[in-house]
């Protein structure tokens, strides 16, 4: 090989060595270039940490979360079913270290440091962590905190947490918003029953005056079941049962329940001044009464006479203190029928359809302010709270297959509506009271020992005597029944 081409091809390899060195370093310009703009993003997006306003330097820091799942394993399936339980709570691990009198975030003796730390970890209640990525994060308990401490370092203390994001403290309680629920089923009711009302009278209103005199008959039924439910004794007695003190067994009832405030009348108020209170009440009745039956003889203003029966019905509900009393006098009325047309002329169809359409208003007016009343009703035990349900929904159950009998499809439709609202009201409310169960003792012993044995709480003896219903506290039965917890 001649001397020319040998260094023709030296200067070719030449080349090729200068532009890979060239073409090394550009990738190392371009390369520190990009650590450079890495390097100037990150530590302008990091935060200065703090826990509980005690700040410390962060060198690592790691986060965990997730969702909580159930994993289901089925035979002779491949695949499983993986059930969803909601998030899991957010966990920080942070490693890093307190420094004296830090350049960056100052702090002061290394040893005053560890201790206001170790106060914050401490602490009984969550406290705001500033996490260097993820910024103020509200509500973060610490689950550890170590501290390390070697000879090598000198004045600096490296940490070590663990930190878990918490939610705010709240219990589990009934839905209440179910009784503003009930109070719009029971008028959707009053209102499809008034049309029905209408429909089912419109021709018979057209025969004359005997058809009146049919409504007003059937007022008069009303007006006397509702007098009669309330010059009732122990509606009377009820008239007091809000009187305040202690007064044993006498008084329970809805006023006397274990959820919300018992209904007790002002402090200083005298059994004089409920017993005139109690005067207007049955006043009330007595007007409304005869506001319905001048109503009912103008049936042909429909309006006018479902507000009447309205005001009626609520006057007598209105006329108990003691919301159990009101559903019970309620009961009785919900059943009512007028008597049966006894008349063989040609207008006697149209008398029928005026007593049978007349009863079902008045029975459906009932029916929704007895549900109304049973969503204020406080049941004592989930037992009692069953009982006023099956009662409440038996009577509705039963006009239900009536208007569903006669093609009255508005009323149907709202009472199935009110059904459900009042079956989900009493078992919201309900839900936290214990059921009832058989006590045995071998004697008779006083309601404080029982409370205090039963319950480990002596403030429960009335509620024990109310429930046994006893005649004297000190001379408990032996065997009884109560709430469990």
């Amino acid at each position: 090989m001649s001397t020319t081409n040998i260094v023709q091809i030296s200067g070719s390899i030449g080349g090729v060595a200068a532009g890979a060195s060239s073409l090394a370093s550009g990738a190392s310009s371009i390369a520190t270039a990009a650590g450079n703009l890495l390097s100037g993003n990150w530590q302008g997006f990091v935060k200065s940490a703090s826990y509980g306003g005690v700040p410390f330097a962060v060198e690592a820091t790691r986060t965990a979360g997730g969702r909580r799942n159930v994993v289901h394993d089925y035979p002779y399936r491949d695949e499983v079913w993986v059930e969803d339980l909601g998030k899991l709570p957010r966990q920080f691990s942070l490693i890093g270290f307190l420094v004296e009198n830090s350049l960056l975030y100052g702090g002061g003796s290394v040893a005053d440091q560890r201790t206001r730390m170790f106060n914050a970890c401490e602490m009984n209640k969550p406290q705001t962590l500033v996490h260097p990525t993820f910024g103020t994060i509200e509500n973060v308990n610490c689950l550890s905190v170590e501290f390390s401490e070697r000879k090598d370092l000198g004045r600096v203390v490296e940490v070590m947490f663990t930190f878990i994001q918490s939610g705010l403290r709240i219990f589990p309680t009934a839905n209440t918003s179910t009784t503003n629920e009930v109070a719009s089923a029971a008028s959707g009711l009053t209102t499809a029953s008034l049309v029905d009302f209408v429909r089912n009278t419109a021709a018979a209103i057209q025969k004359g005056a005997a058809v009146g005199q049919a409504a007003v008959s059937a007022s008069v039924g009303l007006y006397q079941l509702g007098v009669t439910a309330v010059n009732d004794v122990k509606r009377f007695l009820g008239a007091v049962s809000t009187l305040t003190g202690n007064f044993g067994r006498l008084f329970g009832g809805g006023n006397n329940g274990y959820l919300g405030t018992n209904q007790k009348a002002p402090s200083g108020t005298t059994v004089q001044t409920l017993i005139a209170a109690d005067a207007g009440l049955r006043a009330n009745v007595t007007s409304a009464g005869a506001a319905l039956q001048s109503a009912a003889a103008n049936v042909g203003d429909t309006t006018s006479f479902g507000a009447a029966t309205q005001a009626f019905v609520l006057a007598v509900s209105n006329s108990a203190s003691d919301p159990a009393d009101a559903v019970r006098m309620l009961t009785g009325m919900a059943a009512y029928t007028p008597a049966a047309a006894t008349s063989t002329a040609a207008i006697g169809s149209a008398i029928a359809a005026m007593q049978t359409a007349s009863g079902a208003l008045f029975r459906r007016t009932v029916l929704a302010q007895l549900a109304v009343v049973a969503s204020a009703y406080q049941p004592s035990s989930q037992q009692d709270a069953l009982a006023v349900s099956a009662t409440v929904t038996g009577l509705i159950d039963s006009e239900i297959q009536i208007a569903g009998d006669s093609g009255d499809d508005s009323s149907y439709m709202a009472m199935r509506a009110l059904r459900q609202s009042v079956i989900a009201d009493l078992e919201a409310r309900s839900a936290g009271i214990a059921p009832t169960t058989t006590f045995t003792f071998n004697a008779a012993l006083p309601s404080l020992a029982l409370a205090s044995r039963i319950y480990r709480d002596a403030t429960r003896a009335d509620g024990l005597v109310q429930q046994a219903d006893v005649i004297h506290p000190a001379f408990m039965p032996s065997s009884f029944q109560a709430l469990a917890t």
